[in-house]
């Protein structure tokens, strides 16, 4: 499967180094602001090598300005969940796939137990997360505990677009934006990015916790491109529907 690239931090290069370990997936182009990093300059020199797929790692911006134009071609993987808290934006894109027949896909990024989360959706009556991370995850030199946010997933992302992927993959998998609720907290403490998720509906109650290793970007987590390349080698088999 040729598989191309955009975005080349923390993430990307991680998945660039998974990728090419990997003799059944070809890197078919990496785009990146960086004229270094690129093997191309432009989207559409990347879509003209007819990748299969591509993965946005890049940042919000960059899903606002290609997702269309990468659906209008080929298949869609973005780590940059949180640009889906944008309404229009979100249904530009599922427009843009049923009209071309191309997909979108969205990793589980820093956190587990998404399908526990999407098989009880129906059910669920409430879905709360808290963010914990040290000062520098959200660009800040906070000296105690902070609590920088309390709030729905939509508004979240929106003030932390690059620190919330999480609230919005688990939104999209649950019961919406705006009955997902979101507590950032700024912890010098803090040893690990720790998102803990709390469920409860018809079928009980469960709780969730991850404790992630910042990668080289302390706002990201090291289990991003882990779980990226976990849902290349899923939409490879044919098995991942979303």
């Amino acid at each position: 499967m040729r598989v191309a690239l955009i975005g080349l931090g923390a993430i990307g290069t991680r998945l660039k180094e998974i990728i090419e370990q990997d003799p059944s997936l070809e890197l078919s182009g990496i785009l990146d602001i960086d004229e270094k990093k690129r093997t191309v300059s432009s989207l559409d020199q990347l879509l003209s090598a007819k990748p299969d797929l591509v993965v946005e790692a890049a940042s919000f911006d960059a899903v606002k300005e290609d997702a269309e134009k990468v659906l209008a071609q080929t298949n869609l993987l973005v780590m940059s969940v949180s640009a889906l808290a944008e309404k229009e934006l979100e249904e530009k894109i599922r427009k843009a796939c049923k009209e071309n027949s191309t997909k979108f896909f969205v990793p589980s990024g820093a956190i587990i137990g998404i399908d526990g989360i999407s098989a009880v959706k129906e059910q669920l009556d409430s879905v709360e997360l808290e963010t914990r991370k040290k000062p520098k995850g959200f660009g800040r030199e906070d000296k105690e505990e902070v609590v920088l946010f309390e709030g729905d997933a939509r508004q979240a992302c929106k003030e932390f677009p690059k620190n919330v992927n999480v609230s919005a993959t688990l939104a999209l998998n649950g019961i919406g934006f705006e009955k997902t609720k979101v507590r950032i907290i700024s912890d010098p403490k803090a040893k690990a990015n720790t998102h803990t998720i709390t469920a409860k509906g018809g079928f009980g109650r469960f709780m969730i916790k991850v404790e992630a290793v910042p990668s080289k970007n302390p706002k990201t987590s090291s289990l991003a491109a882990l779980s990226a390349f976990a849902k290349i080698k899923e939409i490879q088999k044919g098995n991942s529907l979303y």
